[in-house]
């Protein structure tokens, strides 16, 4: 479908994608069905067409912040207009047209009419959009990966902590534990970091070409993004890949309190205070050297704010894109 992504599915090292089907409808909501979720609207885009599915509807309006129950409900009255005036078959232009024709009875005027038709473009043109998440563990980082992926219609999320895994059993050498370790000085902790995650860098290269270089979409996330390793990524805008970096971090005190709560084994009881103590010192150091990576500061009593504040900000990257470098028309 023109303009609309595929749900998001976890990339395992090395490269494999697990697809997720959406999920079939128990009996009792297929009994309840109407006539609307059986007629089929054929959209047509020149000389072909592709059936109009509300739920792909629904995902694109949700990437472009509408609330997702009002996304919801506009793709549904988008479907029992055309069904009730019976356009079996539509244009491509006209389907638009009721589409923001109900945008705006819903309250959603000109600014989320234009940024629809930004990320339609942005999913027709297949434009790469690489986005870094780097931050330590134990703050939320794959949680929030997981859930801007699903809001921005992007098919792809890759956990360094799994190649990091991945890649340790490859060379059989022994993975850093920042909970179990005592290091001599902050010296040898950040040296030790900044190896792993060099071998973590090693282990992403293809990914991310295949990503900027195949018209992909891609989210990086884990403890194991040093920016500085990255910038060659972020300052290449000759690739006409979008790449929007990420520096995610805590204040100590909701760090700690978050590493207490872990349900996670590697954080529990005396492993609490080393692995804080740890993961602090990382901290810091992202911070020292984040270069061109965004800070953006996590709030624990509401993911809902930070993802908001993520989405925000790579739809502006994407615009300021769009704006200086207009892709091709297909």
């Amino acid at each position: 479908m023109d303009g609309i992504g595929l749900p998001p599915t976890h990339v395992r090292p090395p490269s494999i994608a697990v697809s997720f089907e959406e999920p079939k409808a128990p009996e009792s909501t297929k009994r309840n069905q109407s006539k609307y979720d059986f007629v089929k609207v054929r959209v047509w885009v020149e000389d072909h067409f592709y059936v109009l599915s509300r739920y792909l509807v629904c995902r694109a309006l949700v990437s472009t912040k509408i609330n997702s129950r009002d996304a919801v409900t506009i793709s549904l009255e988008l479907k029992k207009t055309l069904v009730d005036l019976g356009l079996a078959d539509i244009k491509q232009e006209q389907f638009e047209n009721f589409l923001y024709k109900t945008m705006l009875v819903y309250g959603y005027g000109q600014a989320h009419v234009e940024r629809y038709r930004m990320m339609s473009t942005f999913h027709r043109t297949r434009t790469p959009l690489l986005i870094i998440l780097a931050g330590t563990s134990c703050m939320g980082k794959s949680t929030l990966a997981t859930k801007l992926a699903d809001r921005m219609n992007l098919s792809s999320v890759l956990q360094t902590d799994l190649i990091f895994e991945l890649m340790c059993n490859f060379s059989g050498r022994s993975e850093t534990s920042f909970s179990d370790t005592v290091f001599a000085s902050e010296k040898e902790l950040l040296q030790q970091y900044q190896g792993d995650c060099e071998i973590v860098r090693k282990g992403v290269v293809s990914d991310i070409d295949k990503c900027l270089k195949e018209g992909k979409s891609l989210i990086i996330e884990g403890l194991h993004v040093d920016p500085r390793l990255y910038e060659k990524e972020v300052a290449n805008t000759s690739s006409g890949g979008i790449v929007v970096p990420f520096l995610l971090t805590l204040d100590p005190a909701d760090h700690e309190a978050f590493i207490q709560a872990s349900p996670d084994p590697r954080y529990k009881l005396e492993k609490a205070a080393n692995c804080f103590k740890n993961l602090q010192c990382v901290q810091r150091s992202l911070v020292e050297n984040k270069g061109s990576f965004t800070q953006v500061h996590v709030n624990i009593h509401s993911f809902h704010n930070t993802l908001d504040e993520l989405h925000d900000i790579v739809l502006q990257r994407i615009e300021e894109a769009y704006r200086h470098h207009p892709p091709p028309s297909s």
